[in-house]
Order: C-alpha cells, then sequence, then structure tokens
C-alpha cells in the first residue's frame, strides 16, 4: 500500500503538466508512451494495472511484465498499442481478398494496403479507416481484382494520428486453379449477423458445405452440387441462429475438414 500511496501521489503531482508523458518499459524492452492529458485513472486488480482512457477505453496490462514506468516531458515510444490478431489473403474468383483483426487500438488512423510483384517493390493500392480508439476486437477487409500475375506480395502500413506507423507481416498469393482443399477460417470472427467462408477445390466434383451447431445438429445447408475446380467465397447469415458456436464442415469426394465459427449478438 505504501508503494501505491507514491504512485498516485506522483501521478497528481505531474499530471498538472498536459506535455507530461507516462513511459511503460517491459522486460523485452519494449516501450509505450502515453500522454497524461489521455489517461483518466490508473488503477490496480490483482496481478493487473489498469489504464482508463479519457474516450472511456481500457488497456490492461500484466504487473509481471512491466520492467519499470516513468515520466518525462517528452515522448519515449510509440502509445498504447494497435495489436494486430492476423492478416491473411484468399482468392474468390479474379478478386483477391485480404482480411485481418485486430484486439486493441490505440490512435489509429488506418491502414494503407499494399502490394507487390515478385520484385517486392511495394506500392500502396488503398486504405482502409481505423477505428481509432478500441480495447474489442476489430475486423477489416480489401478487395484487390489485380491484373494477371501468377504472384502477388501484401502487407499493411498501420499508421497513427500523429503519422507514425508500423508494417505488417506480408501474405503471399498465387494466383490459378488451388493445389488443395482447403476451407479457410470465415471473417469475420467472431461475427453478428454474418461471415463470410472461403474454400478451395482442387479438381470438379460434388461439394457439400453444411453448418451445425454444437450438439451436431444441422442449421444451415450452404452448397450441395457440383463445383469447377477453384476458389470459391459464400456468406452465411446467422440472424436467426441464437449466439454460440457453430461448426462449418466442407467435403469434397474422400476430403473432409471443419472450421469453428463464433456468433456474438
Amino acid at each position: 500500500m505504501k508503494i501505491l500511496f507514491i504512485f498516485y501521489l506522483f501521478i497528481f503531482t505531474v499530471s498538472i503538466n498536459a506535455q507530461t508523458f507516462l513511459n511503460v518499459t517491459y522486460n523485452s524492452s519494449s516501450l509505450n508512451s502515453t500522454n497524461l492529458s489521455l489517461i483518466q485513472k490508473i488503477t490496480f486488480s490483482g496481478t493487473n494495472i489498469n489504464f482508463l482512457l479519457t474516450d472511456a477505453s481500457t488497456q490492461t496490462k500484466e504487473l509481471s511484465t512491466i520492467n519499470k514506468i516513468t515520466f518525462s516531458s517528452t515522448d519515449g515510444g510509440t502509445p498504447l498499442p494497435v495489436e494486430l490478431i492476423n492478416f491473411n489473403a484468399a482468392i474468390n474468383g479474379n478478386e483477391i481478398i485480404l482480411f485481418w483483426a485486430t484486439a486493441i487500438e490505440v490512435n489509429n488512423y488506418g491502414f494503407e494496403v499494399e502490394r507487390a510483384e515478385e520484385t517486392e517493390h511495394f506500392e500502396k493500392i488503398g486504405f482502409v479507416e481505423g477505428a481509432g480508439n478500441s480495447n474489442s476486437p476489430k475486423n477489416y477487409s480489401f478487395t484487390d481484382i489485380p491484373n494477371e500475375v501468377i504472384k502477388l506480395i501484401y502487407r499493411l502500413k498501420q499508421i497513427d494520428n500523429d503519422g507514425k506507423y508500423q508494417y505488417s507481416d506480408i501474405v503471399e498469393v498465387t494466383l490459378g486453379i488451388p493445389t488443395q482443399y482447403e476451407i479457410k477460417q470465415n471473417y469475420p470472427n467472431p461475427f453478428n449477423p454474418s461471415t463470410k467462408i472461403i474454400y478451395n477445390i482442387p479438381s470438379d466434383g460434388l461439394v457439400k458445405l453444411k453448418v451445425y451447431d454444437i450438439l451436431g445438429k444441422e442449421v444451415a445447408n450452404l452448397v450441395n452440387e457440383n463445383h469447377k475446380a477453384g476458389s470459391y467465397e459464400i456468406n452465411f447469415d446467422g440472424s436467426k441462429l441464437a449466439s454460440g458456436f457453430y461448426i462449418c464442415k466442407l467435403n469434397c469426394g474422400k476430403y473432409t475438414n471443419s472450421i469453428k465459427m463464433l456468433l456474438l449478438k
């Protein structure tokens, strides 16, 4: 309690300076730096430290991951981060659909979408606006219709409101007929009320795509017809279903695979 009292007293005395920054250094040597004018309150719960921001969003960090907390009159690092969960791509006919998700966002202006051919000379092909500040998962997508190029490389340039930026990992896409059967994770996931499902078929044949509830009861028969080899996308509408987990099962000849989807209303 003594340390806690001193910490709050320090917060009170320095917060009168609008250009004072709270710097959090982690055991991994990474650093977050946030202007105190953006922080409404700092509390402790169990083994966590909680930052309540002025936009009413909350960021929580484990105390065991923090090396030290300091104050300075200059910005010592990036704000509480934009945390990218995943970045993937899928082919739907002549379209390439990029989709990604974030766990949290602070100061996120948006994402520039960049594309390169095998030369890896990236160029901007689009922009997707960010959520700004958010402590809940956000899903994004971007559709590209390129010229006939065999192999393409994509990456995201995440830009903060103050102009700072960072790049995502790259994803590679090879156009043409798929080489293997595959059902990709639906996006967005969790979803409400609809989500997209993409699957690849390397040869002609009968395709069955069904959705089951967690007890194994069929709730939707999405596809039951012959397909030419290629990549396909279908929309699943769960507006008439209750919240919960659902299983989407793909069956093509001897191939069977499934994904788990979460509907949250």
